[in-house]
This record gives structure tokens, sequence and C-alpha cells, in this order.
């Protein structure tokens, strides 16, 4: 069995999780969550309470009347609360940037696939139909990913639009030989005069075989 640790960083975006991993934050994939934002003074880094629907709301990225807008902030929201203080959320560096190690993907032995990162409606894996997944035209995500594995992902980078089974990005050149850490890049571009305002959650996952 080959088993799979997600993992931010939330110190260096520089620094390879090999190199250092007290930069990185393990994911409780039960408990955690990412939350894209333009942020505010309330919804931030560290913030000492979960946020709530108003809040997150009052910090929504606002749409553009011509142009594309990133959405300027993702935060961990680490349930646990015990890392580098009684801190709720912990800002993920370097996403959107040209930066190599912001989300890494830690395996701990052989994979029968390339593992490959996918964006989903929810859990069930059956439909990607969300606004932010292209309203069922994956080419149309707003969510947008490249893999840094091997390199910079480039100043400017546009990346994959991902949704669904058809469009995904594969997180390295072959299926794994042993132990590896991989990574990738992800932001969240909304179109500009997207005309539906929507507080939408998705779901990421990473899909591989193992021997």
């Amino acid at each position: 069995m080959t088993n799979m640790d997600f993992l931010i960083n939330y110190v260096d975006a520089d620094i390879a999780y090999e190199t250092t991993p007290a930069d990185y934050i393990s994911v409780d994939l039960d408990n955690d969550y990412l939350i894209w934002t333009a942020g505010d003074d309330v919804v931030k880094d560290l913030m000492t309470h979960e946020p709530i629907a108003d809040e997150l709301n009052a910090a929504a990225s606002v749409i553009d009347d011509t142009d594309p807008v990133t959405v300027a902030l993702c935060l961990l929201m680490d349930y646990s609360h015990d890392v580098g203080g009684p801190y709720y959320t912990h800002k993920v560096l370097g996403m959107g940037e040209n930066k190599r190690y912001v989300f890494a993907f830690s395996f701990d032995n052989v994979t029968a696939t390339i593992p490959r990162l996918e964006a989903w409606d929810d859990d069930n894996h059956d439909s990607a139909d969300k606004h932010v997944l292209g309203a069922g035209t994956p080419a149309n995500s707003f969510v947008k990913a490249v893999k840094t594995t091997d390199a910079l992902p480039g100043a400017g980078w546009a990346g994959t639009a991902i949704a669904g089974a058809s469009n995904y990005i594969e997180l390295d050149s072959a299926a794994l030989s042993g132990a590896k850490d991989l990574y990738a890049n992800i932001k969240i571009v909304i179109p500009g005069n997207y005309t539906i305002p929507a507080a939408e959650s998705f779901v990421l996952t990473v899909r591989y075989n193992y021997l």
C-alpha cells in the first residue's frame, strides 16, 4: 500500500519539504479545508477562530466588469490549530505566484500510475457542475493548476483548467518508483464580467493506483 500526505507551505515557498519539513503543515483530510478569498481585516492569516459564512461573504472577491480576477489569498483552515500557536488559519505561501514549493504531495512508496490532480463538486467524484468548475464545461473551470515537481511554473503562469475526469494535471512524468515528494501550484481565476456570484465549495483529489 502507498500512502500520500497532502501539505501546504506556510513559511517559505522556495524551500522543498525534504529540505525543511517544519515549513509545511500536513492537511487533515477529515477536518481541514482550504479557503480562497480576497481577505480582509477579519478573514486573514492567523485567525483565532474559524470564519463563519457572513465573514467569508464579506471578504469575497469582487468580479471585475472586464478583466479576470485572480483570487488573492488561500488560507488553510487548520481545525486542530496546533501549528505555530492557537491559530485556525495559515496563509498558503506562494499560491498563484511563480513559486515551486506551495502544495506538496508526499508519497511513501511506489505507484502503479502517475498521480494526477483533479477537481470535483464533492467527494462522490461524479460531477463537476459548479460555477467554480466551469458550470459543466471543464475547460472553463476557474481552478487553474500547474505541476511544479520539476521546475518553477514561470512568471504569469496560466496553468490548466481542472474539472472532472477529462481536465486534470499529472504531478510527475511517470509512475513513482519509490517514495517521492510531488508539487503543484493552484489558483482560482474568475472570468471578467462573470454574471453569477456564488460561494461554492469543491473537492481537490489526487488519483493514483498502487501496487
